[in-house]
């Protein structure tokens, strides 16, 4: 026993222990502020990732504002009576009237056969992130309505 009432080999592991600490406390010190150039990158990926939800989600929209135009367009163009100019104006309008920003460039082309009509829009989406040009495009076909007073 020695006179602090604790083993030899207690006190050996404790000096160990406390070698250890101090060892890496040393090696620790070296990387003080790390923890701030981290949290800048980590800010540039998350911003960059936030960026990238909103330019899919614009996309999306931009999409879906082309399949509704092009749809409602082919309506009007598939009608008795209907013209592809006629068909053309509506899918301008309707364009414009949900969000004109939303498709840019927006190239309509309608046809109309003896059986059926088709709408065609395509443009490019909203650009949130800089030099990222994302098409967007709708093509929608359906039968020419025709009425035949005979057949009923």
């Amino acid at each position: 026993m020695t006179t602090h009432g604790e083993k030899p080999a207690a006190r050996r592991q404790r000096r160990t222990q406390r070698r250890l600490w101090w060892r890496l406390r040393g090696r620790l010190d070296a990387d003080r502020g790390s923890t701030s150039v981290e949290m800048v990158g980590y800010t540039a990926v998350m911003l960059f990732a936030l960026l990238l939800g909103v330019q899919a989600a614009a996309w999306g929209l931009a999409e879906l504002a082309c399949r509704y135009a092009a749809n409602h367009a082919l309506q009007t163009t598939r009608v008795q009576g209907g013209t592809t100019a006629a068909g053309q104006t509506d899918a301008t309008t309707v364009l414009a009237s949900i969000d004109g920003n939303l498709v840019r460039n927006p190239r309509i082309q309608t046809s109309r056969g003896p059986a059926t009509a088709t709408v065609t829009i395509n443009g490019t989406a909203v650009t949130v992130i800089p030099f990222v040009s994302l098409p967007v495009a709708a093509t929608v076909t359906a039968p020419v309505e025709t009425l035949n007073p005979e057949a009923a």
